[in-house]
């Protein structure tokens, strides 16, 4: 009697499963990201999203079932968009801040974060920093230590190649940020001969995160099966290294 109640719950658990896995192959989702090569772009020419982002998503589609629409902004205004419900969810660097309007997800990988100095500038420890003016992303939380220090003057743009250009008119001492997107973008602007030390603050993750009022909050668990699936069998690996974001 035992073995065939478990039998039979068993059978109930996997029709769950399916029925789960059926339901979420019918739905629709609206993720959004910071518009910058090489992590999510447009490519004029074909006519495709690019990057380490699209990627990714195109491989959850393919696991979960679930379509998935994508969306790029500045970096300013995705908080906004994840708060007012307008998108469900994002794969970004993650912010306690944004706590108190998106349920935090799986890590999908993690991020170096830092500063690029003007060719120059002398930037061989933290020290160095102060008294320098350095380009920051509008809301982009870098490293604790480096964004309560008022002793170094920040500089805020939208995207990290209006800092790249300051930095090669010696408007800005450097750029801090997501380093390997600084080098890959100063490289697409011919800028790359301007870019000089590099001081490392942070590993920071990118987490998937969803909107606490999306209407599709309950499929946040297939998700995070899925980016914690594509960790483990390396699938994430060889995106970011297929994308030159290593």
């Amino acid at each position: 009697m035992r073995k065939f109640l478990f039998a039979a719950f068993s059978v109930c658990l996997s029709l769950g499963v399916l029925t789960q896995t059926a339901l979420a192959a019918q739905r629709s989702m609206n993720f959004i990201t910071i518009g910058v090569a090489p992590w999510a772009f447009l490519d004029k020419a074909s006519g495709q999203n690019m990057g380490v982002f699209p990627a990714v998503v195109s491989e959850l589609e393919r696991r979960t079932g679930i379509q998935i629409r994508q969306a790029y902004e500045p970096f300013a205004r995705i908080d906004h968009e994840l708060e007012t419900g307008a998108q469900d969810c994002t794969i970004l660097v993650w912010a306690d801040s944004r706590a108190r309007i998106v349920e935090r997800g799986e890590l999908v990988a993690s991020h170096p974060m830092g500063v690029i100095a003007r060719r120059g500038v002398k930037l061989s420890s933290y020290d160095d920093l102060k008294g320098k003016t350095i380009s920051v992303l509008r809301g982009l939380a870098i490293e604790p230590r480096f964004d309560g220090d008022n002793s170094i003057i920040k500089d805020s743009d939208s995207d990290y190649v209006l800092g790249v250009r300051k930095m090669a008119h010696q408007r800005v001492d450097g750029v801090a940020g997501a380093v390997p997107t600084i080098q890959y973008l100063a490289r697409q602007e011919g800028l790359e001969q301007y870019l000089g030390d590099r001081l490392m603050l942070a590993d920071t993750p990118l987490v998937l995160q969803c909107s606490k009022k999306s209407a599709n909050l309950d499929l946040l668990p297939a998700l995070n099966k899925a980016i914690r699936q594509m960790r483990e069998d390396g699938t994430i690996d060889r995106i970011k290294s297929e994308n030159l974001f290593m």
